[in-house]
């Protein structure tokens, strides 16, 4: 599949790859920041930037020999230990060989989420666009020092994460002139009181959405399923047909509200801290 074709009218496997290609695509764009550095090969793909978020570190499309699972892990690990990294993301997907390899990683003192999140798609023109919202609820892309500020700071209260994880993404996004980051950073407001995130992304054809996150006392009043429609309407605009997903627990119902399906796949996050 290439990348920069938006897709028309594709079927139930070609949806459910772009899902996945998305997240791909999304690692391989980070290419755009400082000292970042990308190793890709037909059995595994690798990303490092030095910034404060495991986002930027990770390991994915996994297709490992089963006779050799172990030594390809421990040079996985040692990649990033050579960089000083102080953790990383392990992707798997549906294609992810062997098909026994969380247990490995597990053993090799991951954590993660072992149900794994489904991946889900809309099309943007049947998407539910009668969201009600709270009054004086306004979204808008973050590009100048006010929003940018705003968007990291909802990102550490509404994840529970340090502000350098949020600021890892607004760094990232000004390592490129604003309006040529790969990806667009959005922020929700209530009565100019910033209440919510979001991240979309463009690439393999689709539009994703990433990162939706809403302060805990804002949450439960539609907030959610505003800052994932308000961005794919915006992708909508510029060509793009259908929008993608992983969803958690939390966001699920208000992703179907909005007409997302399951396409059939999950992806798995699972991160190594060094002791």
């Amino acid at each position: 599949m290439i990348e920069n074709n938006i897709l028309i009218n594709p079927t139930n496997d070609e949806i459910a790859s772009a899902a996945h290609e998305n997240l791909y695509a999304l690692f391989r764009s980070m290419q755009s920041i400082p000292n970042c550095e990308l190793a890709e090969t037909d059995y595994l793909g690798l990303h490092y930037a030095p910034l404060s978020n495991p986002m930027f570190m990770g390991a994915w499309k996994t297709i490992f020999s089963f006779d050799n699972v172990e030594n390809q892990i421990d040079e996985v690990i040692s990649w990033f230990k050579k960089r000083n990294a102080p953790s990383f993301f392990w992707w798997t997907d549906s294609q992810t060989q062997p098909s026994g390899l969380v247990e490995y990683l597990m053993k090799r003192g991951f954590d993660g989420n072992l149900e794994g999140d489904p991946g889900m798609a809309v099309n943007l023109h049947q998407i539910n666009e009668n969201i009600k919202l709270p009054n004086n609820f306004e979204v808008v892309p973050a590009k100048d020092d006010k929003t940018l500020v705003d968007w990291r700071n909802i990102f550490a209260e509404a994840f529970e994460s340090p502000v350098a994880a949020g600021q890892a993404w607004v760094d990232a996004t000004l390592s490129t002139p604003i309006e040529n980051s790969p990806w667009q950073l959005y922020v929700g407001y209530i009565d100019q009181q910033p209440v919510s995130i979001s991240i979309l992304f463009n690439g393999a054809g689709v539009s994703g959405i990433y990162g939706v996150g809403t302060i805990p006392t804002q949450r439960n009043k539609g907030i959610g399923a505003a800052m994932t429609l308000i961005p794919l309407l915006e992708a909508r605009k510029q060509g793009y047909n259908f929008g993608v997903l992983f969803s958690s627990r939390m966001g699920y119902s208000v992703y179907k509200r909005l007409g997302f399906y399951e396409v059939g796949n999950k992806i798995g996050l699972f991160m190594k801290e060094w002791d």
